[in-house]
């Protein structure tokens, strides 16, 4: 019973410990120069998912929290952006989803769920594109199909959400 009791605690610490390494994260760049950081959640993001279900581009009912960190110019350049973002970022208990890398760009999407189900997509892009996206709520299998599809398509140049 002790070694179960030990088991779920250390299995929810580190859990914490990853989010909370996000959350620095966000924390970090939010406010900095040639950088903007945005988080939808709530009323305001089931008003955007409802508006855009009409068409095959919309957010899926089951996203709780939207995060993004984006360069403001691609021109100026910010040496090493992915390196520094994976070095500070806590993947313990992420999957890594997809893996897309290139000469002038590297981009990574990992997941968390349990089983066939999906409760988080968190995608870093470092080089001529710098991004960082985090998605929170409930996702299937074909959900982060559709998503890494459109990610692959152009690097992340023009990244919209396909996900329905």
């Amino acid at each position: 019973m002790k070694r179960l009791f030990c088991a779920i605690l250390m299995v929810i610490s580190v859990a914490a410990c990853g989010q909370r390494s996000v959350d620095r994260l966000f924390d970090s760049y939010s406010g900095k120069d040639n950088f903007y950081t945005m988080h939808l959640s709530g009323n305001l993001l089931r008003f955007v998912a409802n508006s855009d279900n009409d068409d095959e581009e919309g957010l899926p009912q089951e996203v709780t929290e939207f995060r993004l960190i984006a360069q403001k110019d691609d021109q100026v350049k910010v040496t090493d952006f992915y390196n520094m973002v994976m070095k500070n970022l806590d993947t313990e208990g992420y999957e890594e989803f997809m893996r897309i890398k290139s000469f002038d760009q590297n981009t990574i999407l990992l997941v968390k769920g349990h089983g066939k189900e999906f409760y988080e997509f968190l995608m870093v892009a470092g080089g001529k594109h710098n991004v960082v996206i985090q998605i929170k709520g409930s996702f299937s299998v074909q959900d982060a199909k559709k998503f890494s599809v459109n990610i692959k398509k152009d690097h992340c140049r023009n990244l919209t959400c396909t996900v329905d």
